[in-house]
């Protein structure tokens, strides 16, 4: 029986988007570990088929001292552990878990990378240095033996590597279950009703849409905008309460919790924005959107939603730092309903034919026969 030892940053996220990976290697007999950041989500884990090894929470800070210290870390798990297989979610897992992985001599290794985040979003002159540096050591790595995979092709250009090569896999983000998020029926309109879900954090793009409703309901576009997110104190990047209560505050936005129920947030919406910035992968908020036959109105700079979105087919992919455009989309969908739930339709097909849990699943089984060979069990 072959080990898996699974690395990531929280526990809480890997949780959240790669438990059906730890069914994937229980189905073919894996004994599995995960090794995260320890915030009460290790039963969970557990419950899903893996042993779990608690990670201190402060260990992925970025000061050099922290780096070494947490390479120091995953090192000694490494070799406590002895798996035949490493693999690394996250691009600070990766960054730290690849240099620990060649310290403890462990020779297969796949880097899960779900979004580039600051190599892939940063501007100007450090953001081109910060992509050159990404390509020398993802080169570097590829060369060495591990097999990377992303999001999305957007992705892979961004570190200028062939689709074609060998030690490269895309895969649909972290799947769906298509049985769990259904096609729920449209609510009434008018209005259109938008929702923008996802961490209030000004690099996923919350003002942006704020501005492009306001301009598209200035232009005579009957619709709202339901900010559904909670705001992260903790980041220097969180959009700040009193901003986001003063938004609510106008015709047409109103700010909401976190959704538990999202079949019941479909239904009472028409449409998914999400004009992020880039950096972030293929969202699993996408994909829901999408399974749960709704189509989505994406920025063209966020890679693993842009390569996900067929423009004009299952949405609209627009320039998301032009509030204009982004209004001129949202005006196309107020004032064309039959439009909008044909796309619906459209990227719940395109959900189904690569971007389920079960295809992810399966092709992370693929790549793990491929690397530990016939005596592992199908």
């Amino acid at each position: 029986m072959a080990k898996l030892l699974f690395i990531g940053t929280q526990d809480w996220l890997f949780a959240r988007h790669h438990l059906p990976l730890v069914r994937a290697a229980r189905e073919r007999d894996h004994d599995v570990v995960v090794a995260a950041a320890d915030h009460g989500q290790g039963a969970r884990i557990a419950a899903a088929g893996a042993r779990f090894v608690p990670l201190t929470p402060g260990l992925w800070l970025n000061h050099p001292v922290a780096v070494a210290r947490c390479v120091g870390t995953l090192r000694r798990i490494m070799l406590e552990q002895a798996p035949a297989l490493v693999q690394l979610h996250g691009i600070r897992a990766a960054l730290a878990g690849l240099a620990a992985a060649r310290l403890a001599a462990i020779p297969r290794r796949i880097a899960a990378v779900n979004g580039l985040g600051i190599v892939s979003a940063s501007t100007g002159l450090p953001g081109d240095g910060v992509r050159a540096l990404a390509r020398m050591l993802t080169g570097a790595a590829m060369a060495g033996g591990t097999r990377l995979v992303l999001d999305s092709p957007a992705d892979a250009a961004v570190l200028g590597l062939d689709p074609a090569n060998p030690a490269l896999r895309v895969t649909g983000g972290a799947g769906v279950d298509p049985l769990i998020h259904m096609p729920e029926p449209m609510p009434w309109s008018p209005p259109l009703k938008l929702a923008f879900i996802s961490p209030l954090l000004w690099a996923h793009g919350p003002g942006l849409a704020v501005d492009a409703v306001t301009k598209a309901r200035a232009a005579g576009a009957d619709v709202t905008l339901s900010l559904i997110g909670a705001p992260w104190p903790a980041s220097r990047n969180a959009v700040p309460r009193a901003i986001l209560e003063g938004w609510s505050s106008q015709p047409g936005i109103g700010w909401f919790a976190p959704a538990s129920d999202m079949a019941q947030v479909w239904r009472q919406h028409h449409a998914l924005i999400l004009p992020a910035g880039g950096g972030d992968g293929l969202p699993a908020i996408a994909l829901q959107a999408a399974a749960s036959a709704r189509p989505l109105i994406v920025s063209s700079s966020a890679g693993g939603s842009a390569s996900f979105v067929r423009d004009g087919i299952d949405g609209r992919v627009v320039d998301g730092s032009d509030p204009d455009a982004l209004a001129q989309a949202i005006i196309q969908f107020a004032r064309a309903p039959a439009l909008v739930e044909r796309m619906g339709r459209s990227a719940r097909e395109r959900v189904l034919n690569g971007y389920t849990e079960r295809q992810v699943m399966d092709a992370f089984k693929r790549l793990w026969a491929e690397m530990l060979g016939p005596e592992s069990p199908a």
